[in-house]
């Protein structure tokens, strides 16, 4: 079975094997001896060519086209600094939320880091596409706001009517993220990645009031086409005195695959959801990402990580987040060794 159809196939059923499908970003452009910033992130004929030699070189059954969290925001108007080894706002350049309702709705067209990320899926498609899954990217909708207003959201919620406040700016942001999300899709993305690196940080009380319902429209429109992937970060295991659980309304998004960060228990998250979406996940990146972690200890965790996640199929393998990158011959250990366990041990 070719890559592309073993990704698709595990997210409703069984596939022959489990899909080996790290999520890489600065590892590819260290693999190919690239400045991340500069040159994987700004053009994109460089990713292009890091992720599909990352892809053949470890034997990854995907590629992808997320690169940092700013694309859409820039559009708006939030300045990005290139600078260091990975893209931030500049100081100063993320928006007032008070003041949002008079800022301009952006024309995507007119936005080059929108068109260089549109123009890699092309190019991805054009180059793999007949093999390999090509998964493009957008912010959710709760990191989007985040994106413009920066650690003022937390301030919203904390505000009386914060719930409305969330689900006003949220419904402003929401055409461009679809849009965003169209464009991908019309040149060729398989799957759209949707990420919500800061959504933890909320709970489940929030979240349900604040964000579920936006968060479910906005991956509906975009499901009508393709298959969405959420990605999120840090503990989303918390079920609150209410008996909200983090884990059930994340599934109940309507995404078709969830990623879960390592803190999240994979048995206990297999158990609660994995009759309702395909999970990716979830090494330990500080693990696998220590250069004093000895190569036993890998494997263990490794293993652990995938026998966890096996029952039953709808399952991917992966980190629980990025793929770390330093020392690069590391790297390269750590996920060739996770490349051979699972095809020791994920066949079904």
């Amino acid at each position: 079975m070719i890559s592309r159809d073993l990704t698709l196939s595990s997210i409703k059923e069984t596939p022959e094997k489990i899909p080996f499908n790290p999520y890489i970003m600065h590892l590819a452009a260290s693999l190919i001896k690239v400045n991340y910033s500069h040159d994987y992130v700004q053009k994109p004929e460089i990713l292009a060519e890091a992720q599909i030699k990352c892809a053949n070189f470890f034997g990854i059954d995907h590629v992808n086209v997320s690169t940092d969290a700013y694309r859409e925001a820039s559009t708006w108007g939030v300045q990005v600094d290139f600078s260091g080894h990975t893209p931030v706002p500049k100081s100063g350049t993320e928006l007032n939320w008070q003041e949002f309702d008079g800022v301009e709705t952006p024309d995507l067209s007119e936005s080059i880091r929108i068109e260089n990320r549109v123009k890699a899926v092309k190019l991805l498609k054009e180059q793999v596409g007949s093999e390999q899954c090509v998964i493009g990217w957008i912010e959710a909708p709760f990191a989007e706001i985040h994106c413009l207003f920066g650690t003022e959201v937390f301030y919203i919620v904390a505000d009386e009517n914060w719930d409305e406040l969330i689900k006003n700016l949220i419904k402003r942001v929401l055409p461009i993220q679809l849009e965003f999300a169209k464009m991908q899709i019309e040149v060729g993305a398989d799957i759209i990645g949707a990420g919500d690196s800061i959504v933890s940080q909320i709970g489940p009380m929030r979240y349900q009031k604040g964000c579920l319902e936006l968060t479910q429209k906005l991956f509906r429109d975009i499901q009508k086409a393709i298959p969405v992937l959420y990605h999120t970060c840090g503990d989303n295991s918390v079920v609150d005195k209410m008996g909200r659980d983090m884990l059930q309304l994340l599934a109940r998004t309507g995404a078709s695959i969830l990623d879960i960060d390592s803190p999240v228990d994979l048995t206990i998250a297999k158990e609660k959801i994995g009759d309702k979406i395909c999970i990716r996940g979830n090494t330990d990146t500080s693990k696998v990402g220590n250069p004093y972690s000895n190569p036993d200890e890998i494997i263990k965790i490794i293993n652990k990580t995938i026998e966890a996640g096996k029952p039953n199929g709808r399952y991917m393998y992966a980190a629980g987040c990025e793929w770390p990158w330093e020392p690069l011959d590391m790297a390269i250990r750590n996920l060739s060794m996770a490349k051979a366990i699972n095809e020791k041990i994920g066949y079904y």
